[in-house]
C-alpha cells in the first residue's frame, strides 16, 4: 500500500511549500515539503516520508562510517530541533535522480541525499519486505505434493559447494524448510574423522556443510553430536524406541533455525524418518477452526529440559505469525514459526485454574486447536516418511518442520549413527540476503 494519506502541519511549521515543476525528467519530483515531512512523486505514485526518518536514514560518511558502515548519531541526537534549511533538490548523480536535503539543527547543518531506488524501496511496506529482506515465499507440502520432493530438493555432496548447487539449497530450504545432500563421503574412510573430538570438530562432513550458513550453534550436547541408541539416554532421540513428530531444543530462549542430520549408518530394522510442514498444517487449523488458531497464538506452551545438570525452561505459543508488519495486508498471516514438542513440553501455566472463566474459556480453544494441529500432524498424507540411506545428510527448519522417527531394532545385525548439528536462523537468512 502506498502511503498517499499524509497530513501537513501548518499550525506549528506555516504552510506546506508545494512544486508544480522540482523534477528530472518524469521519476522522481518533490510535490511539497515542511519541518514535518516531505511528499514526493515517485513513478506517477505520490509517497510520504518523515523528516526524521530521512535523516535518521542518511548514510553519506558524515553520518555512517564508510569502512565499518555504524552510525555516527542516535536517532534522539538528530530529533531535536531537526529543519529542511533550505529548499530540497532533486539532482542527477550520473544516470540516477537524487533527492538532496540540506537539514538544519541548533549549531548545525547536515546534508543529505537519497537515491530513487532507495526512496522506492522505502515507500510502501511490501518493498521494503522484499528488498531489505529476501524471499519469504512459503510452499507449503503434504503427501501428495512431497512425493517427489527427495528428487527435487536432492543435491550431490560435491554440487552442494558450488555457487549455483547452494544457492539452490538455499532457495529449497527457505521455500519448502528441508533439502537431502547425498554422496557426503563416510567419515570412516578418513583418518582425521574416526572419532569425534574438541580438535577435529571442522574434518567432520556435517560441519563443512553447515559453516556454509553460518557459524554452528554450540548447544550443551555439543558443536556436533553423535545420535546413537545407548542405555540410561538423557534424551529419547538416543533410544531404539519410537520418537514422536517434534522440534528441537524449544525450551531455548533462542531455539536453532536449522538442523542438519548426517546419516553415517542407517541399517538396522526400521528405523524410517517422518518430516511434516508445520506451516501447512498449523494454515490447515486455520482454515478449519479459525477461532481454535488464534486461540494458538495466545496460549504459551511451557517447554523444558530438566536432566544431567541442566535445566532450561521458556514459554511459547505454538504458532507465531510474523509481528514487524501486523499493520500491513502484505504481511498479514504469514506464519513465522510452530512451536511443537511434546517430548519436552513443561506444566502449563495458563488455564490450570477452574475460577478464572476467561482463561479457561480460552485454553478449552487452545486445547481444540493443539488436538486439531496434532491429528493434522499424525495423518500420514501431511507427512514424507522414508528410509534415509547412508551418505545423506538432511537439512531442514526447526521452526517449521516437524521431525520423527520409527522405531528400529539392530536384531539383523544393522547399526544407526547419525551425527546432527544447528546453525541459527539469523545466518541462515543473512546468507539468503546476501548470496549472489
Amino acid at each position: 500500500m502506498l502511503v498517499k494519506g499524509y497530513s501537513i502541519l501548518g499550525k506549528r511549521f506555516g504552510a506546506a511549500r508545494a512544486f508544480h515543476s522540482s523534477r528530472i525528467g518524469l521519476n522522481l519530483a518533490i510535490k511539497g515539503y515542511d519541518n514535518e515531512s516531505i511528499t514526493l512523486r515517485i513513478d506517477n505514485e505520490t509517497v510520504n516520508f518523515t523528516n526524521i526518518f530521512l535523516r535518521d536514514a542518511c548514510d553519506l560518511p558524515g553520518s555512517v562510517d564508510p569502512n565499518h558502515k555504524q552510525k555516527k548519531h542516535s536517532t534522539a541526537q538528530i530529533s531535536t530541533g531537526l529543519k529542511i534549511e533550505e529548499e530540497p533538490r532533486v539532482v542527477k548523480k550520473g544516470n540516477e535522480e537524487a533527492l538532496r536535503i540540506l537539514w538544519s539543527q541548533p549549531n548545525s547543518t547536515h546534508e543529505s541525499e537519497y537515491t530513487k531506488d532507495f526512496l522506492l524501496k522505502y515507500s510502501n511496506k511490501a518493498n521494503i519486505r522484499n528488498s531489505i529482506f529476501f524471499d519469504k515465499e512459503q510452499v507449503p507440502w503434504d503427501r501428495v505434493n512431497v512425493s517427489k520432493l527427495p528428487d527435487v530438493l536432492h543435491f550431490g555432496y560435491d554440487q552442494y559447494f558450488s555457487q549455483e548447487g547452494f544457492s539452490k539449497v538455499l532457495a529449497d530450504v527457505n521455500r519448502y524448510g528441508i533439502s537431502f545432500v547425498s554422496n557426503i563421503p563416510d567419515p570412516a574412510s578418513n583418518i582425521k574423522t574416526q572419532e569425534l573430538s574438541e580438535s577435529n570438530v571442522g574434518d567432520w562432513p556435517i560441519a563443512k556443510l553447515a559453516r556454509k550458513f553460518g557459524y554452528i550453534k554450540e548447544t550443551f550436547y555439543g558443536t556436533l553430536f553423535d545420535v546413537k541408541n545407548k542405555d540410561e539416554a538423557e534424551n529419547i532421540a538416543y533410544t531404539d524406541t519410537f520418537l514422536p513428530l517434534h522440534m528441537d531444543l524449544l525450551y531455548y530462549e533462542s531455539p536453532p533455525g536449522l538442523q542438519f542430520l548426517h546419516f553415517i549408518k542407517n541399517s538396522t530394522e526400521g528405523g524410517e524418518s517422518m518430516f511434516a510442514d508445520g506451516f501447512a498444517i498449523a494454515r490447515k487449523v486455520k482454515e478449519q477452526d479459525p477461532e481454535a488458531y488464534d486461540a494458538l497464538k495466545k496460549v504459551l506452551i511451557t517447554y523444558r529440559y530438566e536432566n544431567n545438570g541442566h535445566y532450561y525452561y521458556h514459554k511459547r505459543p505454538l504458532v507465531v505469525e510474523e509481528t514487524s508488519w501486523e499493520t500491513s495486508d502484505y504481511a498479514s498471516g504469514i506464519i513465522k514459526e510452530v512451536n511443537y514438542s511434546p517430548p519436552f513440553q513443561g506444566h502449563f501455566e495458563y488455564g490450570i485454574h477452574g475460577d478464572k472463566p476467561k482463561e479457561s474459556a480460552l485454553f478449552k480453544l487452545f486445547l481444540r486447536g493443539y488436538s486439531l494441529f496434532e491429528s493434522l500432524a499424525n495423518q500420514e498424507q501431511n507427512q514424507l516418511s522414508l528410509k534415509v540411506p547412508a551418505g545423506v545428510c538432511v537439512i531442514f527448519d526447526n521452526r517449521r518442520i516437524l521431525h520423527s522417527r520409527k522405531s528400529f531394532s539392530s536384531s539383523n545385525g544393522g547399526q544407526r549413527w547419525l551425527m546432527g548439528c544447528y546453525v541459527d536462523g539469523d545466518s541462515f537468512r543473512s546468507r539468503l540476503r546476501t548470496n549472489d
